[in-house]
């Protein structure tokens, strides 16, 4: 795990102290993965840490305030994923439509792994302004990215305004992955979608909206 400086928590000052932390940090984690933030009880966080409830709170006033340390920290090591994801040097040279397809299989990947943690952030932020803006904040840091990937292919897209388009898919997206988080799957015409199956309807959708060219259409 990232042990990246936490603007929600005050500093260890010893680096026993910091690795307490980042074991309790861990722990809920695990255990909001496993079984949904009401059953992360902090007796059980604290056990799973080797810490105590008193180094807890020592750390936290709450759990709110634990879940937001969370969320920081799980922005902080999206946002590195996303900077590799869409380096323009990894993308040199590459067409639009393999761009649109790593992006979609991120997306879903991310869902999948962290689906109850998020479920957790997106609850927390429907009362929390704080934590809805950094959810917001980071949306448009990908809508950004993409935006001006596509930009640099706007010969690939048949879209008037390919900054725009981008911006809406990514925000299209971002919807769906929120419905399979809280609902736990994305169903569609009565049935349950596979992973596969929604990287490849999320691919066919952001690309007809995009007007991406097929690969015999785009020019050599």
């Amino acid at each position: 795990m990232s042990q990246d400086f936490l603007e929600s928590v005050a500093r260890p000052k010893q680096a026993r102290s910091e690795q307490t932390l980042q074991r309790i940090l861990d722990a809920a984690e695990a255990l909001i993965q496993e079984r949904g933030l009401g059953d992360a009880s902090v007796p059980e966080i604290v056990r799973r840490a080797g810490s105590s409830v008193g180094g807890f709170y020592a750390r936290f006033r709450d759990k709110d305030e634990l879940l937001r340390a969370l969320e920081e920290r799980f922005f902080n090591q999206l946002s590195a994923r996303v900077e590799r994801l869409l380096d323009p040097e990894r993308w040199r040279g590459a067409p639009a439509a393999a761009i649109v397809r790593a992006g979609m299989q991120e997306l879903v990947d991310v869902a999948h792994e962290s689906a109850r943690l998020i479920a957790a952030f997106l609850v927390r932020a429907s009362h929390d302004a704080e934590q809805s803006a950094d959810g917001l904040r980071f949306r448009q840091q990908v809508s950004a990215r993409v935006g001006a990937l596509a930009v640099a292919r706007r010969h690939e897209i048949g879209h008037p305004d390919p900054a725009l388009a981008a911006d809406l898919a990514v925000q299209l997206a971002f919807g769906l992955v929120d419905q399979l988080v809280v609902s736990g799957g994305v169903r569609a015409a009565g049935r349950a979608l596979s992973r596969d199956e929604l990287v490849d309807e999320l691919v066919g959708n952001v690309s007809a909206y995009l007007s991406i060219a097929r690969p015999e259409e785009q020019p050599s």
